[in-house]
């Protein structure tokens, strides 16, 4: 198998580029072996593969296990529910941020929080922390925590593979909103956002950012606080009244300008 990082990707590629008339697929798989020049797929990914998008013998896609790397690949044959693949090249692009983003994002509804897990992928998110806080309105029973975290994890795979990401951001388990997990996931840039506080940033450039988000109902004084006690700098979210959802989208976006990758 042939590394080269310019040639089938770079930075320039835009990821849905054509191959002729068909465009180019990208996948999320397990660990690829390196020294292997051939890949096997099969359950439900490849039903999908092969009866929904109808992919067929030689027809290429894009595989990627959130390494960093990507690596070409065409189909070289089908049998049953089981999909054959041959590496044909590895590339590492230069598609995620430069600086480490958590978002700890207290936990909505249903619709709500599934739009923040894919918007903050799509937006270079590195890190995402579910946090009951005091106005949370969704209760989530303990038999029902991990059906969730794999629902999520499936739309964090699902946008990474439709952005282009070689990563996919680690989702933590929900927790409470409290001192120790706001110490513990402080960074060098660490912000609760409130509707009230700091108006500008810094000029300093950070390497590692922690946004913290509240719920639909916000946070209580006694949040407010505690964040400051724990050294975040509390920063207010606008001049409007931002949905618990659309939130991170703008912070997340304003971060990447000032310190990120979309301000080039």
């Amino acid at each position: 198998m042939i590394y080269n990082k310019n040639k089938f990707f770079n930075r320039q590629t835009k990821l849905d580029f054509v191959m002729g008339k068909k465009r180019i697929q990208r996948f999320h798989v397990d660990k690829i072996d390196n020294s292997k020049s051939n890949l096997e797929i099969d359950g439900e990914q490849s039903h999908y593969i092969t009866r929904v998008l109808r992919l067929q013998i030689g027809d290429r896609m894009i595989l990627f296990d959130g390494s960093g790397s990507e690596w070409a690949a065409k189909i070289i044959d089908t049998k049953r529910n089981r999909l054959l693949l041959e590496l044909e090249e590895r590339a590492t692009p230069d598609r995620e941020s430069p600086i480490n983003l958590t978002l700890i994002q207290s936990v909505s509804r249903s619709k709500r929080m599934d739009l923040v897990m894919q918007k903050s992928t799509e937006l270079g998110v590195t890190r995402i922390v579910p946090v009951f806080s005091t106005n949370t309105v969704v209760k989530m029973k303990e038999d029902k925590i991990e059906k969730k975290l794999n629902h999520w994890r499936n739309i964090l795979i699902s946008a990474s593979e439709q952005s282009g990401r070689t990563k996919i951001p680690d989702l933590m388990s929900p927790i409470q909103l409290d001192t120790e997990c706001l110490e513990k996931h402080k960074s060098d840039l660490s912000i609760f956002y409130d509707t009230t506080g700091k108006d500008s940033y810094g000029a300093n450039k950070p390497l590692d950012i922690t946004i913290v988000i509240g719920p639909e109902g916000g946070f209580t004084k006694d949040e407010k606080q505690m964040a400051i006690d724990a050294g975040y700098i509390v920063m207010q979210s606008g001049p409007r009244l931002l949905r618990t959802e659309t939130a991170p989208i703008m912070a997340l976006s304003i971060l990447q300008y000032l310190y990120g990758d979309l301000s080039n």
